[in-house]
């Protein structure tokens, strides 16, 4: 059974937000460019690239949702808009302990932020009512759990993380089409 109310909401969030796709979209480019400026300049510049680039990840998806699907505003007041801004927090509690990371522990800074950033993604799963956001979230910790314990991997962290976001939002994007 189905909480109507909730389900109203989930869908009023995906609606205005083509189902969270465009921003996972513009993280997976994020990831990628600070895997490329980790492969080029080291662990301190893609950790600044990761940094300012997530600043504009919910701008730029909300310009692509706009433009790109004309979606509507989200409708105020909705519970679930207070999920998506309490689920901010422990992003900038990542940022903070990689930073520190990024100090005391370099090569650990950039997968304990992806620890992070996988872990948030399982509460999209509540906000859009996408199941694939669990499957996105498990992917993400698996490939930090693995750069975490020095498993080496075909491509570094960032490069992974980004073909991985692209993949993904390109699924949702398809799913959230198909229930429209």
């Amino acid at each position: 059974m189905t909480d109507r109310p909730f389900a109203i909401a989930q869908q009023d969030l995906a609606r205005a937000y083509a189902g969270g796709a465009p921003g996972v979209l513009v993280s997976g480019v994020v990831w990628l460019v600070a895997g490329a400026v980790w492969q080029l300049h080291g662990t301190m510049a893609a950790f600044a690239a990761l940094f300012f680039g997530g600043m504009a990840i919910h701008p730029l998806g909300v310009l692509i949702e706009r433009i790109a699907f004309k979606g509507p505003k989200a409708t105020v007041g909705k519970p679930l808009e207070a999920l998506a801004i309490e689920a901010t927090i422990p992003l900038f509690v990542g940022v903070l302990i990689a930073w520190v990371l990024l100090i005391r522990a370099p090569d650990l800074a950039i997968p304990v932020f992806a620890s992070i950033v996988g872990a948030r993604y399982f509460l999209f799963r509540t906000m859009y009512g996408e199941i694939a956001y669990w499957v996105l979230g498990g992917t993400i910790l698996l490939v930090a759990a693995l750069a975490l314990f020095g498993i080496a991997l075909p491509l570094n962290p960032g490069f992974a993380i980004g073909i991985v976001e692209l993949v993904a939002a390109a699924l949702i994007l398809r799913r959230w089409q198909a229930r429209r």
